[in-house]
């Protein structure tokens, strides 16, 4: 064997260039890549060309370079590519990325190493006459297809554009033709490993070498890599000679340093080791040495020769090349169909020429590349270094595309049936309904980049134009407008539209969500008042309110809340939060005397209520129903003890001085127990109207539709409240009474026996709920709807009187709306006493310890005129200091309790003068 001698390109040593460029000889040019496993990542050990095992010489292994073998007398010049494909490269580059934190995903360093071995693959194809791609293992790896196709399009699309251009303004290459390379390479695929194959089964061998062959042409007779015309395919396939080898030299694989081991162990181990004409120690000398005949005498070589007796082994890789060599010298390579035969190109140039030309290809497919810097001044060069990642790439354009195609739907499910504006809620939902969309389709690293571009493109439509204003009302819903600048909040308008009654009942309208508490708690049922026959009609009791001096007055700010809330305390008859016992008492004792009597105070009512008292004079029933009216079962009794004493006309000198309202600041929020003292709201939250006589309610019928509208069947009658009432009055106020009842009752004398003083009243209350679909109706209790049937309610006002009332209830309707406690009826009796309310109504706020109790603002409980049916019409919105309390969305019964009450204790019983029209 000739000695091999090798460089690495370009570092030439003289004497090799010398030896290589002496005769400028025609040489064929092979070219080796593909796959290794060792650390030298050399393939050409298996070739039997190398005198020393390139793990003893060779440096360490880096992507990129290319090593030149030749035999000084030889016609074969071996171009050794190492490739990204090499598992000594690979995994240095893997160590690298991530060392350095580039490529960070499997997608991303399979793409490098595909496009890097792609192109030193070109480049092969380029400047070689054949090139032998390696696999180590037994089976053909089918990605080779896509680098295959891909190098196919990049060389038509864009290589035969720029290259024959730039050989011809070079002056090189001249010998390459308008292909722009020697021919169509002719390839050969050598396996090296024969999986269960035996190296002696030669005809096994064949046979396998056979069946890949076939299988290899049809698959890149498929792809269309090869085709009828070798000139128009990216490389050839011989038809009638063998291109696929399976190597059965196990030296391929082996490691010189573990085999001299090995062997030194084995030697050690032999009994006659080092004994002298030992032939076994011949044996052992001749497997240490590096090639055969190394440091034997010429005479022993040839002697040995001659004792052999035999040819060398033909059933080799180098053998074969050596054929398909001998074929390139005597006829070129023409592997195209009989049609397109003879017009393939095909050139052998001296070895100098060539050489010049291959330094020129390698400048502009590998270091003009690597070149971050290099600016093409070619159009169609440029085209090829800007898109050639992109053909290699076909994970990642398959993922991009997939990415895309699942953006694109994403995009359309955003768009579709959007509104004109709408909320940012609602913007989230439409967006994840489109990364869902998205996230069916997209796969691969470019996911996340892709998904933020959707969010970027969501947010880009949203924000352009679409962005609804969503400035909340006062009930929690957004305004639907636009994204606009409000100067006032009734410039906002969230689209909603509820339905509500009058104040007093007897007419229902449709309202808007308000968006300030005088739109909510006045301005709405000013304008339906004039919509309702009734309304302006009606007597009605008015509540304190800002009356301004002059036009220079504005809104009281609140330094100190808690200053303010003493000082409220101190100086008002208002009390911030009382019991369920019943209040309008500053004393509990069970009677007042005459002279602790005034009419002008509601501290000055002290009842006390028995639920057994025995009378023993005749009971008179003032009610407001006749004598018509079906007797009810009885029930136990509240007996309410009032004396009464002479009047006066002087003040209590004890009374407080009442501190006068402000009438250049006003209160900004609604009235509650801890307002500032001395401040009013500019318009009244409430509203007491007198729908008229007593006699407009009839048990039996309950509520009529024509005079109370909007009520859920069987749930539109009031509760019989029964009260027993003993008066202890003076006795000139006695005689009066006396006098003018005998005279109604035509009785010429009153026996003292038959005067007796003590009355049972008869009220009616009902506390009524509306939900914002203007569905109305009475409850019976506080977890109780009221629940009436063609007969008379049996059920007693004592449950709604002395419990608290829950502000929010779920209504009956089936879109179980929240319904909210907006009226109270109280029908009074024919007697002679009044009816006083003092409503308040505690909502909490997030926990029932934090509450906020709020109250009409009267100086001292209303008095109520008798044999009249009254409609205290509550607040629609309830407003504190730090804003709107927005009503719960849900509710059931069992907490209802637990969001605001109508505390327990808002009615009285208070006496009156004696007038003759009450007799």
């Amino acid at each position: 064997m000739n000695p091999v001698e090798s460089f690495v390109f370009p570092d030439i040593p003289k004497t090799i260039r010398d030896a290589l460029f002496k005769h400028d000889k025609q040489m064929i040019i092979v070219g080796v890549i593909g796959k290794s496993s060792s650390s030298s990542c050399n393939k050409l050990v298996g070739f039997n060309l190398l005198t020393t095992h390139p793990a003893l010489t060779d440096s360490k292994c880096c992507e990129g370079r290319i090593k030149f073998y030749f035999e000084e007398d030889g016609t074969v010049l071996y171009l050794h590519f190492e490739t990204t494909f090499d598992q000594q490269v690979m995994a240095e580059e893997l160590a690298k990325a991530v060392e350095t934190g580039d490529r960070d995903n499997f997608v991303n360093f399979n793409s490098y190493v595909r496009s890097r071995f792609a192109r030193m693959l070109l480049f092969a194809i380029q400047v070689c006459h054949m090139i032998v791609l390696v696999e180590p293992t037994s089976v053909f790896d089918t990605s080779y297809l896509s680098i295959f196709k891909s190098l196919k399009i990049i060389r038509e699309k864009y290589v035969l554009k720029f290259l024959p251009k730039l050989l011809k303004a070079s002056n090189v290459g001249n010998y390459m033709g308008k292909e722009a390379r020697l021919c169509s390479p002719r390839f050969i695929f050598l396996f090296e490993g024969t999986s269960d194959i035996r190296p002696e089964d030669v005809e096994k061998l064949e046979a396998l070498e056979c069946a890949v062959e076939e299988d290899i042409y049809k698959m890149l007779r498929t792809e269309f890599i090869i085709t009828n015309n070798s000139a128009m395919s990216l490389f050839s396939i011989p038809r009638s000679k063998k291109f696929v080898f399976f190597s059965s030299d196990s030296k391929a694989k082996s490691d010189p340093l573990l085999d001299s081991i090995d062997m030194l162990m084995e030697y050690l181990d032999k009994p006659s080791a080092g004994q002298p004409g030992d032939k076994d120690d011949e044996k052992f000398m001749n497997r240490l040495r590096p090639y055969e005949g190394y440091g034997m005498s010429a005479w022993s070589i040839g002697r040995a020769s001659a004792a052999i007796g035999k040819p060398e082994r033909e059933r080799s890789i180098l053998a074969l090349i050596r054929k398909h060599v001998a074929e390139a010298f005597e006829h070129g390579f023409d592997d195209s169909v009989s049609k397109y035969r003879g017009r393939s190109h095909f050139a052998v140039p001296g070895v100098k020429s060539w050489f010049e030309g291959f330094k020129f290809l390698h400048k502009i497919f590998i270091e003009n590349p690597d070149n971050p810097n290099y600016e093409p001044g070619d159009v169609d060069y440029k085209a090829y270094l800007e898109n050639f990642h992109k053909v290699i790439d076909i994970d990642e354009r398959f993922f991009g595309d997939v990415c895309e195609h699942g953006m694109e739907l994403a995009m359309v499910n955003y768009k579709e049936m959007l509104p004109h504006h709408y909320s940012g809620a609602f913007h989230e939902k439409k967006y994840h309904q489109a990364r869902e969309v998205f996230l069916r389709y997209a796969r691969g690293p470019e996911v996340e980049r892709h998904e933020a571009k959707l969010k970027d493109y969501c947010d880009s439509i949203w924000l352009n134009g679409k962005q609804q204003c969503e400035y909340p009302s006062l009930r929690g819903n957004p305004c639907a407008l636009g994204k606009h600048k409000a100067n006032d909040p009734m410039d906002h308008s969230s689209g909603v539209v509820f339905v509500s009654a009058c104040n007093c009942g007897r007419t229902q309208g449709h309202r808007e969500d308000p968006y300030t508490i005088r739109q909510a708690n006045y301005d709405f049922y000013q304008l339906i008042a004039k919509s309702c026959s009734n309304c302006t009609l009606l007597e009605r009791i008015k509540f304190p309110v800002f009356e301004p001096s002059g036009s220079d007055f504005r809104a009281a700010e609140f330094i100190n809340k808690n200053l303010s809330n003493l000082m409220s305390l101190e100086n008002s008859n208002r009390t911030p939060d009382t019991s369920a016992n019943p209040p309008m008492t500053n004393d509990h004792s069970p009677h007042l005397s005459g002279s602790q009597k005034s009419q002008d105070s509601a501290s000055n009512l002290t009842f006390s209520i028995d639920d057994k008292e025995e009378n023993d004079g005749q009971t008179k029933n003032y009610a407001s129903q006749g004598d018509e009216e079906e007797a009810l079962e009885e029930e136990p009794m509240n007996e309410i003890v009032i004396k009464v004493g002479e009047h006066t006309d002087q003040p209590d000198k004890d009374k407080a001085i009442l501190r006068q309202p402000s009438t250049t600041e006003y209160l900004p929020g609604m009235l509650h127990a801890t307002s500032p003292s001395g401040l009013l709201p500019q318009f009244p939250s409430w509203s007491l109207v007198c729908l008229g006589p007593s006699s407009i309610y009839t048990h039996n019928s309950g509520l009529p539709e024509h005079i109370q509208s909007g009520f859920l069947s069987g749930s539109n009658f009031l509760l019989p409240w029964d009260v027993s009432v003993r008066l202890e009055h003076a006795q000139s106020w006695a005689a009066s009474y006396e006098k003018i009842r005998n005279r109604k009752k035509n009785a010429a004398q009153s026996k003292s026996g038959d005067s007796s003083n003590n009355f049972t009243l008869k009220i009616f209350i009902g506390i009524e709920y509306e939900c914002l679909r203007g569905h109305r109706f009475i409850m019976s209790g506080p977890d109780t709807v009221l629940r009436g049937g063609s007969g008379i309610v049996r059920d007693s006002g004592s449950k709604v009187v002395f419990n608290d009332m829950p502000i929010y209830f779920p209504c009956l309707c089936r879109s179980s709306n929240v319904a909210q406690l907006m009226r109270v009826h109280i029908v009074t009796p024919k007697a002679p006493v009044n009816v006083i309310l003092e409503p308040k109504v505690e909502i909490f706020q997030n926990s029932v310890q934090n509450n906020v109790t709020f109250t009409t603002g009267q100086p001292e409980p209303i008095k109520l005129t008798q044999s009249a049916y009254w409609i205290l019409r509550l607040p629609f919105v309830y407003e504190g200091d730090n804003g709107p309390l927005v009503p719960p969305s849900e509710v059931n019964a069992n907490n209802a309790s637990m969001h605001g009450v109508l505390m327990a204790g808002m009615y009285g019983i208070k006496e009156s003068e004696i007038s003759e029209e009450l007799i």
